[in-house]
């Protein structure tokens, strides 16, 4: 009796170690998306780069500036790309081509999807709203809603 309990506590255990060997092993093969900034965007994508101009998003870095909140967390995470988050905006010294708001601000980091167009499982990181429960656009909606209640 006791002999098999400790047999199966062994199985147990090794079963345990292989799964988190397993995982592990998984997460590391698995490519990250980084960002890549909208002249890689606009390379494929010239029509919607053209619609996306015509909202001079942009100007949303000029105006940080003029009021000088380049620096302000609660800015940046809506006036800029990818503020907060990994190979996302860090500073206009060290990330300037992620310092407006660009195609990647709500289709998340494409750089998987730079490097391989018709990659289907890439395709699903350039649209977090259809594959998660991420709803990109009330994060900076409601945000502009507290701002322009608070400001204006």
């Amino acid at each position: 009796m006791k002999r098999s309990i400790i047999i199966i506590g062994i199985l147990v255990l090794l079963g345990y170690g292989l799964w988190i060997f397993i995982n592990d092993t998984l997460s590391i093969a698995q490519p990250q998306a980084s960002y890549v900034g909208i002249d890689k965007c606009k390379t494929c994508h010239s029509k919607n780069f053209a619609a996306f101009s015509e909202r001079k998003f942009d100007k949303s870095w000029k105006i940080l500036k003029m009021r000088g909140k380049t620096k302000d967390p609660e800015c940046l995470k809506c006036h800029v790309t990818g503020y907060g988050e990994p190979s996302g905006f860090v500073s206009e010294e060290t990330t300037p081509h992620l310092k407006f708001k660009q195609c990647e601000a709500c289709h998340g980091p494409g750089s998987l999807h730079v490097s391989s167009p018709g990659n289907k499982e890439y395709q699903k990181t350039i649209e977090p709203w259809k594959f998660s429960n991420k709803n990109v656009c009330v994060e900076c909606h409601i945000c502009m809603k507290q701002h322009k209640e608070a400001v204006f």
